[in-house]
């Protein structure tokens, strides 16, 4: 989603006159979208505004995204941020930066998203650099889980409608888009909001009907929204890439409980072995937390073995980081720093043989993928639906879908070879 809207932003810029540049280089304004899932977000935030301060000390830094929007008391101590801005002003920013340019407008200008509410559409025809396309179709989150702090960065939850959905799609299928992501904050939540019967399966369902779309490509969906309807969608069209990212946080049901998350484990593992029974070739993601307050051995055990049995193609494995204004920050952070960093290693050990052994699955078979780059030595980079990050032995176009044999596969996800076929 970030992506998303840093594009946006980028081609807005573009449109007004601005010539954008590398971020290392020397600009007249810098435009950092930041982050504030964890401690190192917020950290990866403030270094990247000093950088650009460093880089042009006249220039207008401009801070913008969740960690301004959640803590800008924070973000106000940064000397080197100019200007401080939250979710809704990036989607004027152009105009607003402008203004603070003029000396118009205060050092902080940030609305808050509860009091907006609006869904604001991010009409985007072009991705520099990018061969797939991200359509963001919902913002906003109520789910309120005890750790996190995005439903106060975010606001509530509401959702494109359906028509501007399809015209956003077809309009970057016709500017030569082969594989659209749909993201949003809560992806799963599409069309709440909407009354009738609008949701993310129906959606997918028309989706999928655009002439000359390659592939569908989900991101992020919460477990309890794989209803038997989305099930049924996904895993019978070969529109939609077989590659889910369904978080599950914790496998004990314990944890899962203080955490304010709505499934049991068991309810997780039927979603996932489901899918991958309707489609056996699905790369199924995931995101663990570990030292959660009061996360005991045992409970951590249940998670390990849980993420032991499951068939999953890879894990995001994080810490856990406390976050000011949650239910959870009220609690005792009882795990030491060290115990949370060897659970981490346990896992994301786990991670890396579960991320190897599902790549090997397709030795020695014909897939297809989508050229994402060239690369030095006449080669390219293309990535498969099901989420396989292959080095291709030939130069092919950006853009273009090929065949190829899986040669070989790394320990490291994106270190995969592979032999052009045909094209």
């Amino acid at each position: 989603m970030n992506i998303h809207e840093t594009a946006y932003m980028e081609e807005r810029f573009k449109e007004a006159g601005y010539e954008v540049v590398p971020f290392e280089e020397r600009a007249d304004v810098y435009i950092i979208n930041t982050c504030t899932v964890t401690h190192t977000a917020d950290s990866k935030s403030r270094k990247a505004v000093r950088k650009a301060k460093s880089t042009n000390p006249e220039s207008l830094v401009v801070v913008t995204g969740c960690y301004s929007e959640v803590y800008p008391e924070e973000v106000e101590k940064i000397e080197e941020a100019d200007f401080i801005t939250g979710n809704v002003e990036k989607f004027n920013i152009v105009g607003l930066v402008e203004r603070r340019l003029r000396g118009e407008l205060p050092r902080v200008y940030v609305k808050g998203v509860w009091k907006d509410g609006k869904f604001y559409p991010l009409t985007l025809r072009h991705y520099e650099g990018r061969t797939r396309a991200f359509l963001k179709v919902q913002q906003g989150c109520e789910l309120f889980c005890s750790y996190c702090i995005i439903p106060k960065a975010r606001g509530r939850m509401v959702s494109l409608p359906p028509e501007e959905v399809l015209k956003q799609a077809e309009e970057l299928v016709s500017a030569g888009y082969k594989e659209i992501v749909l993201t949003g904050t809560h992806l799963g939540g599409y069309g709440v909001d909407l009354g009738g019967d609008w949701n993310l399966a129906r959606l997918i369902t028309k989706l999928v009907e655009i002439p000359n779309l390659y592939l569908l490509r989900l991101s992020s969906v919460e477990p309890v929204e794989f209803t038997d309807e989305l099930i049924e969608v996904i895993t019978s069209s070969e529109k939609v890439a077989p590659h889910f990212h369904i978080p599950l946080q914790s496998g004990s049901r314990t944890v899962l409980e203080r955490m304010r998350r709505r499934y049991t484990p068991e309810e997780y593992r039927r979603v996932v072995e489901k899918i991958v029974s309707l489609r056996p070739e699905s790369c199924i993601g995931t995101d663990v937390m570990v030292g959660f307050p009061g996360e005991t051995e045992k409970e951590f055990e249940e998670t390990r073995k849980l993420i032991e049995e499951l068939p999953l193609g890879y894990l995001h494995v994080f810490p856990y980081s406390r976050r000011e204004g949650t239910v959870a920050s009220k609690l005792k952070d009882s795990v030491s720093p060290e115990e949370k960093k060897e659970r981490a290693k346990i896992l994301r050990e786990i991670g890396k043989e579960k991320s190897i052994s599902f790549r090997k699955q397709f030795l020695g078979r014909k897939l297809e993928g989508l050229v994402l780059s060239e690369i030095e030595g006449k080669r390219s980079r293309a990535l498969t639906g099901n989420y396989i990050n292959v080095i291709l032995d030939k130069k092919v176009p950006p853009g273009e879908v090929v065949r190829f044999k899986l040669k070989k596969v790394g320990e490291k996800r994106e270190e995969n070879y592979g032999e052009v076929v045909n094209r």
